[in-house]
């Protein structure tokens, strides 16, 4: 009975301990009207300024489908939202007429789009930059519509270098406090 007990403690430790396999950091932010709500609510990409809080993240979409970029050789991606999430993306973006949405992927900021109105086809698209990495990356968390297309195109290891923390220079919010800048991942 102790053995059994025991067997059971460890096994409820060795289960608590391994951790689970983090999401790739896929995340959208919209533009911020402004410097007012201070550095601790947005970040600063291109002298323009992104809430923090993202409006999606990868676990929020349902399937991607990836394209290649002519121009740079890099790849773009379409990724479609889930049903339940539809109406969030419609009415932020309906909000946030004539701001910009950024794409933010494992710590890089891709090119920001012009919001023009609501996105009502629940489709967002990141237009270049991504790497092989990238797309399998997303692929352990949102099933590629064309898997055996996606394949070919995965990389085992990231090209890109990390992004590293900018030097506190540049703007501060009335509390003094820097304005986290965002890097570019081209």
């Amino acid at each position: 009975m102790l053995k059994r007990f025991l067997f059971l403690v460890l096994l409820a430790c060795l289960m608590v301990s391994c951790q689970q396999k983090k999401d790739y950091p896929v995340l959208f932010l919209t533009e911020s009207p402004g410097a007012e709500t201070g550095a601790t609510f947005n970040l600063v990409y291109g002298g323009r300024y992104y809430n923090r809080m993202p409006i999606l993240s990868l676990r929020q979409f349902d399937s991607f489908r990836s394209f290649l970029n002519p121009d740079d050789g890099t790849y773009g991606i379409v990724l479609k939202v889930k049903d339940e999430y539809r109406m969030r993306l419609y009415s932020t973006t309906l909000e946030n007429q004539g701001r910009r949405i950024i794409p933010l992927v494992n710590g890089f900021a891709f090119e920001p789009t012009l919001i023009d109105g609501g996105i009502t086809d629940g489709k967002v698209v990141i237009w270049r930059g991504l790497t092989g990495y990238d797309l399998k990356r997303i692929a352990d968390t949102v099933k590629p519509a064309d898997p055996d297309l996606e394949k070919k195109r995965f990389l085992d290891d990231d090209p890109r270098p990390k992004p590293v923390e900018a030097p506190k220079k540049g703007s501060k919010d009335k509390g003094g406090r820097y304005y986290r800048e965002l890097q570019s991942a081209y």
